[in-house]
């Protein structure tokens, strides 16, 4: 009898099994990495794409912010040029208005007076207006609340009425004219128009009466005519 195997002997099926069990093994291996490599490249893949659409996105984004930003800029910038062109325009104004107390000769004896002010006149005859925190002139009058002023010359509430035109003036009373001292449309409000004696220029004061204090002028006003 022969020793040579048959492929249908008993040896022979072990053999062949085994071969075949080594190879659906590593076939199962060789699967088994394939399907890990296809699972990592779909994993990183997608990352990839998805940083790059972010990347493609930022950029437009960024483009956004700074047109957002730009429209900021230009807009706080409008604001400053208009806030600077407002100062500007009324400082402009405030020169046209204000004017030295040099170019008018009968504003000399006020004119080292603090806190005087000069600015021009809606009214044709009136040059220039000036005012200032004049003092009240203290009366010696005892007074209920009820006072009207008096226009009668020599009486008490006429000589402190005079006084307040004269403080208002700068102007000592031997060398002032009373052109005119007259009602204001109310009976404690007094105007008067006056000159130096040399008549250099013509003005007219506005007095009120504050009660239970006495006179304060309120308003002085350089006339171009005495009559005006």
């Amino acid at each position: 009898m022969s020793n040579k195997q048959s492929p249908y002997s008993r040896s022979g099926r072990y053999e062949k099994k085994r071969r075949g069990t080594k190879m659906l093994t590593w076939l199962v291996g060789a699967g088994g990495v394939f399907m890990l490599l296809l699972i990592g490249i779909m994993v990183f893949g997608g990352e990839e794409q998805k940083g790059q659409a972010q990347d493609k996105e930022s950029p437009q984004v960024t483009k956004e912010e700074q047109g957002s930003n730009e429209d900021a800029s230009a807009e706080t910038g409008k604001k400053s040029d208009k806030e600077d062109k407002e100062v500007k325009d009324t400082e402009e104004q405030s020169d046209k208005q204000q004017v030295s107390i040099e170019e008018f000769e009968e504003l000399k004896p006020i004119e080292d007076e603090k806190g005087l002010k000069i600015e021009k006149s809606d009214d044709p005859n009136v040059e220039r207006v000036i005012t200032k925190g004049w003092p009240v002139i203290p009366t010696e009058m005892e007074t209920n609340g009820e006072h009207g002023i008096t226009y009668q010359p020599g009486t008490q509430d006429y000589e402190e009425l005079k006084q307040a035109i004269r403080s208002a003036v700068g102007l000592s009373e031997d060398n002032i004219i009373y052109w005119d001292v007259s009602n204001r449309g109310h009976h404690q409000k007094a105007k008067a128009t006056v000159s130096d004696k040399n008549k250099t220029g013509y003005l007219r004061v506005q007095i009120d009466w504050i009660d239970g204090q006495g006179y304060k002028p309120v308003k002085l006003e350089i006339l171009k005519n005495k009559n005006g």
